[in-house]
């Protein structure tokens, strides 16, 4: 696994069953190591199956399910638990941006229980401790490095068990034309790495493609070339040589054949913008720029009253199916689709919208939310507009951080805690508001919080009985907007740890709407701001200035 940042581990589980038969499914949104004791055990990931017996350490990626069947009905009685496990889900920090392909997931099979033992020990050591003091917390993620590497070693042996999907041979070209369009590629090498003739290959890549060899070559690296040229102010010459054109004359001519105009001309034409992304549809908003069709909530909605029903936009949701994602924009034909980032190899993913407009993908995950409303702003040619709400934005936050430090007392704290259907978070950064209370305000989390922040850990889950590691002088609760999370938060509210935190003595608990909190971009980070000046500033000046 090779990566330039540091892992901290974000979360630890346990899981041990003592039937003779039955099936156990784990999954993350984040990478993950498993520590599994067994009897006899079959693992199934990517539709792929390994036997396993006693020990063994699974990585898994982030968002990989594994599933763990057992069945020793036919076996001699035997003393240990048909299935014993540790999972260590985890997070890198300081990580450089790669194109690097990511490991998929990897078994080692173990002869002895020492590493085991070893994530028993951390389970021990970790369990309602994590988030107390510095002391406790830093010799516990230093036990989790050290297991780390030594179950990286094993992962990375010979022996070890892939079970990344094995691609056909025509998916081993695509996958290679996208990673590699800089590169000169030529159809006999297209040919030697699908394995088929070249008779089969020219029929197979049409018939997968819906384009010859070549055809499908240019729109991947003229698409690229109009993502570089929206994102960024390089030459036709530069632009050229990073998608593996001899020189920017090759270039405006296979431009030309591809799109029916010139690249100056592209550029100056108006496009019509997609947002299949909640962060992608603030910045385009906050710039006044509304998008054809976009992912968006109901508070977006009536925060720039966009219409349920028009010819000029589109609504989208996250419950709306993806297909019937698609459906739409096929029949809104934008210019631009901004998609969230996917990996090379999962290029799968976005293949149908590449055939309904350009697609631009840009990360999100390490990226500051005023780096990302600038990515926006340069792709639709609103730099000085996002320049001028930036300035706007960080004279307003400067005034209120001002007045907080004159009117809260030194000391106080505050903390926001996130209700959902089936969980409860405390922030540290980010999302939630985390950035705008404590970077841009400067307030003071509590203690166990501005750990958190040190270690990189963003919003880690808690139970009633932790609310005295997160007391504090004032709280923002957001609520998700359904029955189960309605239920959960009167459990908290009603528990004899809840009524005895400082904020809900001193009837400091602010409700937020959740759905303007989750919001990572300037309108959201704005109308968050407002709350903060509602709740801490109540004889502070309600005049809004907007962009």
């Amino acid at each position: 696994m090779n990566h330039s940042g540091y892992p901290v581990l974000k979360n630890m589980s346990i899981y041990a069953d003592s039937m003779e038969t039955g099936h156990y499914s784990y999954h993350q949104a984040t990478p993950s190591l498993v520590f599994i004791h067994a009897h006899a055990v079959t693992l199934t990931i990517n539709d792929q199956t390994h036997a396993l017996k006693n020990f063994g350490c699974l990585f898994l990626p982030q968002s990989t399910t594994v599933t763990i069947q057992w069945d020793i009905t036919n076996n001699q009685p035997v003393t240990l638990e048909p299935l014993c496990l540790y999972a260590c889900s985890y997070e890198w920090i300081c990580e450089e941006a790669s194109t690097d392909t990511p490991p998929g997931p990897v078994l080692a099979e173990l002869s002895h229980s020492n590493l085991f033992d070893r994530a028993s020990a951390l389970f021990d050591a970790y369990d309602n401790k994590l988030y107390n003091s510095l002391s406790q917390r830093l010799p516990i993620q230093a036990q989790f490095l050290t297991l780390f590497a030594d179950a990286s070693w094993e992962l990375e042996q010979p022996q070890s068990v892939s079970f990344v999907p094995q691609l056909d041979g025509m998916e081993q070209v695509i996958t290679y034309l996208h990673n590699h369009y800089d590169r000169k590629i030529g159809r006999d090498d297209a040919v030697d790495i699908s394995g088929l003739s070249l008779r089969q290959f020219t029929a197979s890549f049409k018939q997968r493609t819906g384009f010859t060899f070549n055809e499908y070559l240019n729109r991947i690296r003229i698409d690229k070339v109009k993502a570089i040229m929206l994102q960024s102010r390089s030459s036709l010459n530069e632009v050229a040589r990073q998608v593996g054109y001899s020189d920017e004359f090759y270039l405006s001519r296979k431009f030309k054949q591809v799109t029916g105009m010139s690249p100056t001309i592209y550029l100056r034409k108006p496009h019509k913008i997609a947002s299949m992304d909640h962060a992608y549809t603030l910045d385009l908003l906050s710039l006044g720029v509304t998008p054809c069709a976009a992912i968006t909530d109901t508070w977006v909605n009536n925060r720039f009253r966009l219409p349920q029903s028009a010819s000029s936009f589109q609504p989208l949701y996250w419950q709306t199916e993806p297909s019937r994602r698609l459906q739409i924009l096929q029949h809104i034909k934008p210019d631009i689709i901004l998609h969230p980032m996917v990996e090379d190899d999962e290029y799968q993913q976005i293949e149908p919208y590449r055939h309904v407009g350009l697609v631009i993908q840009i990360p999100w995950r390490g990226i500051h939310w005023k780096q990302h409303f600038m990515s926006i702003a340069d792709i639709t040619g609103m730099e000085q507009q996002a320049r001028n709400w930036l300035d706007y934005f960080d004279h307003r936050s400067g005034q209120v951080r001002e007045a907080l430090r004159r009117t809260l007392h030194p000391r106080a704290t505050v903390a926001i805690i996130n209700v959902r259907s089936d969980r409860t978070l405390i922030y540290a950064y980010g999302y939630m508001g985390a950035d705008l209370l404590y970077d841009t305000l400067q307030l003071t989390p509590p203690q166990a919080v501005t750990s958190m922040r040190i270690q990189g850990l963003e919003h880690p889950e808690f139970s009633i009985p932790e609310l005295v590691h997160y007391d504090a002088d004032h709280y923002f609760v957001s609520i998700e907007n359904n029955q189960a999370a309605r239920l959960r938060a009167m459990t908290m509210m009603n528990s004899p740890e809840w009524l005895a935190r400082t904020a809900v003595k001193q009837q400091c608990v602010y409700q937020v709407d959740m759905t303007k909190w989750y919001g990572y971009g300037p309108a959201a980070l704005d109308a968050q701001l407002d709350d903060v000046m509602n709740c801490l500033l109540p004889k502070y000046p309600k005049k809004h200035r907007s962009i």
